[in-house]
């Protein structure tokens, strides 16, 4: 399958919020991430072609910079279910890297939670390292033990 990973565009917002619909609720105001000059949006779309606005996508990214600590916090990565193992989010996450340096950050952090085993095991294939929990991340009343924030990171 060919695909090309570029910046999001207004175009793509739709086809976004149907894409991360498939994964969890919609809390983004994905037009809004387009103007924050501290957010790197992403798309996966398919073909190989240059054209910007070309295609739907297949996979997103989303990292928010912190300046004051040059960490990227990724804030959404979902790939279309027809179109997983198939190396979308890979590039994405290889990609959100390469922007990640040029912004000279030092590391782009992700959370997710331990029963997510399909987002774990990408996360470590990925290189990323575990280097965190939180038993109190979560709003979940009562207090469930299977809600816990563990954190991972990629160091630049």
């Amino acid at each position: 399958m060919r695909f090309r990973v570029r910046d999001a565009v207004p175009e793509d917002v739709q086809g976004v919020r149907e894409l991360v619909g498939q994964h969890w609720r919609v809390n983004l105001d994905y037009s809004q991430e387009l103007k924050n000059r501290d957010a790197v949006f992403l798309v996966a779309v398919s073909g190989g072609s240059s054209r910007r606005s070309q295609g739907t996508p297949l996979g997103v990214a989303l990292m928010w910079v912190t300046r004051w600590n040059r960490t990227g916090y990724l804030a959404e990565l979902a790939v279309d279910k027809a179109h997983r193992r198939k190396g979308v989010g890979s590039r994405l996450l290889a990609e959100l890297a390469s922007k990640a340096r040029s912004r000279r950050l030092r590391a782009i952090i992700v959370e997710t939670q331990p029963d997510c085993r399909v987002a774990v095991a990408f996360y470590l294939r990925s290189g990323l390292r575990l280097c965190g929990y939180n038993d109190r991340y979560y709003t979940n009343e009562p207090r469930d033990p299977h809600q816990i924030a563990i954190f991972f990171s990629l160091d630049l």
